[in-house]
């Protein structure tokens, strides 16, 4: 979209939406299967780190509450995605997810959305830990909420953020309060296995000043790939449990101490890949087949430690916050087609090659912020922000039997050691003009510093001598925010949002004799969003509509490259992204309620980016144009108490390209990936205390592709969703 035709849009927008706007509370749009009562919800949000409606954030923000959540059974991001405008998953296992919102994906090592568990940063800041993929896809139960944050947040919540965020919001104890919930599952998926879960939490009161709130669950997952050259079935087939406790103490009404742990482990046999022709995308060995000469096997580990005091002291609000967090991935792969030949030469025969890789993080992270009290006329925040992460990428490239895969000896072992640090300090400030209008500032300046050593161990055959090679960086970002606000009646809010974000750079290991072609370090990059948005209610809170344009440039980009022999973090080229998000919510009468939510997004490169063999004009990786869902549920009074229900969701991911080459000799490059379409559907019983349900998912038993790759075999690989489930869910509470 050229700057005039871009300037129209936005000023279109704000011109009509007084137009087809009226009065009406600060109110969220009907989340599914929570309407009912006739009127719309309202959800608290702190995606500003303060308490605000959702409605009142001057920002594209999704908000999903628990309660949707348990509803439609969304335990992962693979279930709540398509509930969030402009969110789009690109996913090359179980536990390996990419995370994309407005388009900002161009296969870069480093995440471009950030995660956070309350008020914990989790996962890495850097590319050299593959932290776009290792993201944290906890389970949701017993959460109060999600939030999605679209667009840079670079100014709150720093590095990585420059897409946008999801927050994992947690249920804290309750005082003065016994309560618990339980519920047990079991599902089967069509030509696959059978799998179900058991949930449960209580909270304990202790005393007037302590809460303890405990909360687990195990899960069984199914598999539906399977292996008949092995002769395995189901072989992606997995396990998934963890657990929650946090204790509160609330001395008095104006100070908190809430101490958190949450842990989570999950273990998967093999991988839901299906091997396909890579023109055709149409499965070599049939539906849903693939075909190893080695298992796969995978194991992912979360655990988040938290300790945040809140002080209200009066004239400001004074938070500290410190996390620990621990992110280990291990994942074997079959390299035998790129290895095995030389697995042979080594040790002798037909051998295999087994590729381990194995990555630790653990990061500290301390913030203190000081708010000020509400006003009418000037509000202001500031904080300082710290983190220390330590990180190991371990692989071993081994020679194994075939068949057996007996461990014949190593073939190489690269290690790379890394450190991140950094410091920052942030601050906004709104000033109200007058109860209708207000302006909010914020910036934030960041330094950080990075080392890195690699040392990589060898076959004696290849080399005795192991190789070691070091690298360090440094860098200082200033990222911005403007957002005027004007609140045109008790009903309707008109924003608009100029906003920054940044990845940071870092230094790459390469060997000192490594031509000068090859960089030894790379930057950061970062986004400059421009938004305009609407929200209103009508129909005496029956009717909401939120809509926000936004325009997206994308400097620096980081891209992963190979150069010379060498794969290294690079950047190049520049990328811009346009579009629309929506989210229309209608209650038309007590019991019946509709979310209507979806994002066209044109995001493209603005400039060639040669090493990739991408070209100006080439469309940013799985990124799809059009997405959509339609969810809509009802509710009925039955008898003795009971109540009736039956909903469900429709939704669209449009077409996708795959990730730019590595090199701009990798064949066949980007790949056209179709558009593919999901039916759910839930129903069921419930009082106020025991609830049955029934779900199915996919039930037109879709192959939505969400990976594609290609590493130069006769075949490529694509990812596909789970078949049509089928699923029985028992719970209660007290």
């Amino acid at each position: 979209m050229n700057p005039t035709l871009r300037l129209r849009v936005l000023a279109a927008l704000g011109l009509l939406s007084p137009l087809i706007l009226t009065d009406a509370d600060a109110l969220d749009a009907p989340q599914p299967s929570e309407g009912g009562e006739g009127a719309l919800t309202t959800i608290i949000v702190t995606a500003d780190k303060r308490e605000e409606p959702v409605s009142l954030v001057p920002m594209s923000v999704t908000a999903i509450s628990g309660g949707t959540l348990d509803d439609l059974q969304a335990r992962d991001f693979a279930d709540y995605a398509a509930l969030v405008p402009g969110l789009s998953l690109a996913s090359s296992q179980p536990g390996q997810t990419r995370l994309t919102l407005r388009g900002q994906n161009a296969g870069g090592v480093g995440s471009t959305v950030g995660v956070y568990v309350d008020e914990s940063p989790f996962g890495s800041s850097t590319a050299l830990l593959n932290g776009s993929i290792n993201t944290g896809d906890f389970d949701t139960w017993d959460m109060q909420r999600i939030e999605v944050l679209r667009g840079p947040q670079g100014t709150l919540y720093g590095a990585n953020t420059e897409g946008g965020l999801l927050k994992f919001v947690t249920n804290a104890p309750a005082l003065g309060s016994f309560s618990g919930a339980a519920e047990v599952s079991g599902e089967s998926v069509d030509r696959g296995a059978e799998g179900g879960s058991v949930h449960a939490t209580l909270n304990l009161p202790l005393g007037d000043i302590f809460a303890f709130r405990i909360s687990g669950f195990d899960q069984d997952v199914p598999g539906y790939i399977d292996d008949p050259a092995r002769g395995a079935d189901n072989v992606n087939d997995g396990h998934k449990s963890g657990g929650r406790a946090s204790l509160l103490a609330a001395p008095t009404a104006d100070l908190s101490i809430r101490l958190t742990a949450t842990s989570q482990q999950s273990s998967y046999a093999g991988t839901n890949i299906v091997d396909v022709n890579p023109v055709t995308l149409r499965p070599l060995y049939g539906d849903l087949t693939q075909e190893r000469s080695l298992r796969e096997p995978s194991n992912f580990k979360y655990e988040n430690y938290n300790a945040t005091i809140d002080w209200n002291a009066g004239p400001l609000r004074v938070l500290s916050s410190t996390s620990y967090g621990v992110l280990r991935a291990d994942t074997d792969s079959d390299a035998t087609p790129l290895y095995g030949t030389l697995s042979g030469e080594l040790f002798g025969g037909v051998a295999g090659a087994l590729l381990d890789d194995n990555v630790g993080l653990e990061k500290f992270t301390q913030e203190i912020r000081l708010t000020s009290a509400a006003s009418d006329l000037f509000e202001w925040q500031v904080g300082g922000y710290y983190t220390h992460e330590a990180g190991e990428l371990n692989e071993h490239l081994n020679a194994v039997t075939l068949p057996g895969a007996a461990l014949l000896g190593l073939v190489e072992q690269p290690v790379i050691d890394s450190v991140y640090k950094e410091e920052a300090g942030f601050g906004d400030l709104t000033y109200h003009f007058n109860q209708q209008f207000d302006v909010q500032v914020g910036g934030r300046y960041s330094h950080n510093e990075q080392t890195v050593v690699q040392t990589t161990n060898f076959n004696s055959l290849i080399s005795q001598v192991p190789s070691v090679v070091d690298g360090n960086s440094s860098g200082n970002v200033v990222t911005y925010s403007v957002a005027p606000r004007w609140q045109m009646d008790g009903n309707t809010m008109v924003y608009a949002r100029v906003s920054s974000g940044y990845r940071p750079g870092g230094p790459n290991v390469i060997p000192p004799g490594a031509p000068t072609t090859v960089e030894r370090e790379y930057g950061a990059d970062k986004t400059t969003n421009v938004e305009l948005g609407v929200r209103s209610t009508l129909l005496d809170r029956t009717l909401s509509l939120d809509f926000a344009v936004f325009d997206v440039d994308w400097k620096n980009i980081q891209l992963f490259e190979e150069v010379a022999g060498f794969g290294i973090n690079g950047n190049g080229g520049t990328a811009r992204s346009d579009g629309l998000e929506w989210a229309v919510g209608y209650v038309p009468l007590k019991g019946l309620s509709f979310q209507w939510s979806g994002a066209y997004t044109d995001a493209k490169l603005t400039s060639a980016a040669p090493d990739l063999n991408a070209a100006s004009g080439a469309e940013l990786p799985y990124a799809p144009k059009w997405g959509t869902s339609l969810d809509g549920v009802y509710e009925w009074p039955l008898f003795a108490g009971l109540r009736g229900f039956a909903g469900a969701t429709w939704s669209f991911i449009g077409s996708r390209t795959s990730d730019f080459a590595s090199s701009a000799a990798t064949i066949p490059g980007q790949i056209d990936l179709p558009s593919y379409n999901t039916t759910a559907v839930r129903f069921g019983v419930e009082d106020d205390h025991y609830r049955l349900s029934l779900y199915g998912k996919n039930l037109t038993d879709a192959r939505g592709i969400t990976d594609y790759a290609s590493s130069g075999s006769p075949y490529s690989e694509v990812t596909v969703i789970q078949p049509r489930t089928i699923g029985i869910v028992l719970s209660a509470k007290f």
